[in-house]
C-alpha cells in the first residue's frame, strides 16, 4: 500500500505524527504546500523541493492567486507524484488533511485516477466567535469535497457529531490524532505530602480561542480556596504573554504565584508538563487538543473544558471537565482535582493514553480505512 499524504499551508498540528501513524501500515510519501521552498529543488521540477535526509518528504511551491493558482498547485503536486511513482512505484491512495489540503484533493484525485480520504481537524466547524464558522459558499465547497471522498476521518467524537449537525455528506469515520512515543518522557516518580505546593502547568500561544482570561480568573479563584496552587505557563514557539494578560494576572493578585517561561522545543514543554501535578486549559473551542493529549501521556491529569476530544481523552479518571467560558466552575474543578491528588495513578493514566493514541494504534485504524478506500468499498 502506497499513500501520498497531502498537507496544505494550514497544515495540522504535528504532521510528522500523522506520517508515523500511516507509515506503520503503508509506504507514505509526504507532499507539503509552502509559499517558498526550503528544501533542495528536485531535478526537472523547479517548483518542488525534496528532503535529502527524508527522500519521501517533498515541498511544492504555491503560486499567489485564486482558482488558477489552485489548478497550478494541483498540477505541481501531480508532477511530484509522477516523479515519485517513476522511482518507487505507483500510489494506491491520497490522504489529505483539512484545513489546508481541501483545494487540492478532488482535482488531483481525478487527474491521478486515485481515491482519496481526508482528515477533518478544523475547529472553525463549531462556529465559536474566536474561530468563526465558514460561510455558505465555503461549506458548499467542503460538501463537494466530502461527497467525492472515500472516507472523511473526524479526529474526535465532537467533530464527528458536528459533521452530522451540519449535514455534510460522505462516509464519516473516527480516527483520532496520534501521538508519537519518541519524545514522551518517562513518567516521573511522584512522592508528595499534603503541604507541598500543587504545580499546575498550562501551555499555548495566547490566542483568543485558548481562553486565557478565563484561565487566569479560574486560577485566582482557586487559590483563594487552596493557597498551595502555583501556575507554570509554557509559551510555545515565539509567543509572548500579552500585556493585557500580565495586567490581568497582576490585578487578580496572583502575580507572585504565576511563572511564564518559553519552551525551547516540544521536549522542554513536555518536561514541564510531566513534572506538574495538574494541567489546566480553558479553550473555548478545539477540534482535538493535542496539549491535553500530551499531558495525559505524561500521567498528568487535566482540568479543562468540555470541548474537542477532551471527554474521550480524560474519561472517568483523567481529570475534571467543565463547560467552556465558565471561570468559577473551572476554578472549583481545579480545587477539586488538587484535593484528590493522592488518589491519582499517573503511570496507569499515561500507559492507557499512550496505548490508545499511539502511532501504532492510530495506524491500525488507518489500515482499515486505507484498505476499504483502495478497494473501492469506501466509495459511494
Amino acid at each position: 500500500m502506497r499513500v501520498a499524504m497531502l498537507f496544505g499551508q494550514n497544515r495540522p498540528t504535528r504532521p510528522d505524527e500523522w506520517h508515523k501513524a500511516a507509515a506503520a501500515v503503508a509506504d507514505v510519501v509526504d507532499v507539503v504546500a509552502v509559499h517558498a521552498l526550503t528544501l533542495p529543488a528536485v531535478r526537472g521540477l523547479p517548483y518542488a523541493g525534496r528532503d535529502p535526509e527524508r527522500p519521501h518528504h517533498y515541498q511544492v511551491a504555491v503560486p499567489h492567486g485564486g482558482a488558477m493558482a489552485r489548478r497550478v498547485t494541483a498540477g505541481r503536486v501531480a508532477g511530484v507524484l509522477r516523479h515519485e511513482a517513476a522511482e518507487c512505484g505507483r500510489f494506491d491512495l491520497l490522504h489529505g488533511h483539512l484545513p489546508g489540503a481541501q483545494e487540492l484533493l478532488p482535482r488531483l484525485a481525478r487527474s491521478a485516477g486515485l481515491p482519496y480520504v481526508l482528515t477533518e481537524d478544523d475547529p472553525s466547524l463549531f462556529g465559536h466567535p474566536t474561530r468563526p464558522l465558514p460561510g455558505r459558499p465555503a461549506r458548499r465547497g467542503r460538501a463537494r469535497i466530502y461527497r467525492e471522498a472515500a472516507a472523511v476521518l473526524a479526529v474526535s467524537d465532537a467533530v464527528l457529531l458536528r459533521l452530522g449537525e451540519l449535514r455534510l455528506p460522505g462516509r464519516h469515520r473516527l480516527v483520532p490524532h496520534p501521538v508519537g512515543p519518541e519524545l514522551l518522557p518517562p513518567v516521573p516518580a511522584r512522592t508528595r505530602i499534603s503541604q507541598d505546593p500543587v504545580r499546575v502547568a498550562a501551555a499555548g500561544r495566547f490566542e483568543a480561542y485558548e481562553g486565557w482570561e478565563v484561565l487566569v480568573h479560574a486560577f485566582a479563584a482557586a487559590r483563594v480556596k487552596d493557597p498551595r496552587l502555583r501556575l507554570d505557563v509554557v509559551a510555545e514557539g515565539s509567543a509572548e504573554l500579552p500585556a493585557d494578560m500580565r495586567e490581568l494576572i497582576r490585578t487578580c493578585g496572583v502575580a507572585h504565584f504565576v511563572t511564564v517561561r518559553r519552551a525551547r522545543g516540544r521536549a522542554e514543554a513536555l518536561h514541564t508538563v510531566a513534572h506538574a501535578d495538574l494541567y489546566l486549559m480553558a479553550s473555548h473551542v478545539e477540534s482535538f487538543c493535542v496539549r491535553a493529549l500530551d499531558a495525559l501521556c505524561c500521567g498528568t491529569p487535566v482540568v479543562g473544558t468540555r470541548t474537542g476530544a477532551l471527554p474521550e481523552l480524560v474519561g472517568h479518571d483523567g481529570g475534571v471537565l467543565v463547560e467552556p467560558g465558565d471561570a468559577p466552575a473551572l476554578g472549583r474543578a481545579l480545587v477539586e482535582a488538587a484535593a484528590r491528588l493522592s488518589a491519582r495513578r499517573p503511570t496507569v493514566l499515561a500507559d492507557r493514553t499512550r496505548r490508545r493514541y499511539g502511532t501504532a494504534a492510530v495506524g491500525a485504524r488507518l489500515a482499515v480505512v486505507y484498505a476499504e478506500a483502495s478497494s473501492g468499498r469506501g466509495r459511494a
